[in-house]
């Protein structure tokens, strides 16, 4: 599978995904006209509280496309999943 087919379909499966109501997802991955872009990436945005927003990006990496869309989406499932667990050790510790 070429790189773009796979960041469709990658892409696909994250906006069909379920994610936590307190995460938000924007998908990077392709320009105005289709093409993709230098560094295709998804912008995690994670609220904490109803006034606090977090954000961290996830890099495409190379290395992704050498892996099928499942195993690609799971690993970027358990970064959210890492990130959400950093900011809530930080954020609630003292509680």
């Amino acid at each position: 599978m070429d790189k773009v087919e796979f960041l469709k379909q990658l892409q696909q499966r994250i906006e069909n995904s379920s994610v936590l109501p307190d995460v938000e997802l924007e998908v990077n991955f392709f320009d105005e006209n289709g093409n993709v872009v230098e560094k295709p990436a998804i912008l995690v945005k994670y609220f904490p509280t109803e006034s606090d927003v977090r954000e961290r990006t996830i890099v495409i990496s190379p290395s992704l496309y050498e892996k099928t869309v499942d195993d690609a989406y799971n690993f970027i499932t358990f970064q959210i999943e890492q990130f959400e667990e950093e900011i809530d050790s930080v954020e609630f510790s003292g509680e």
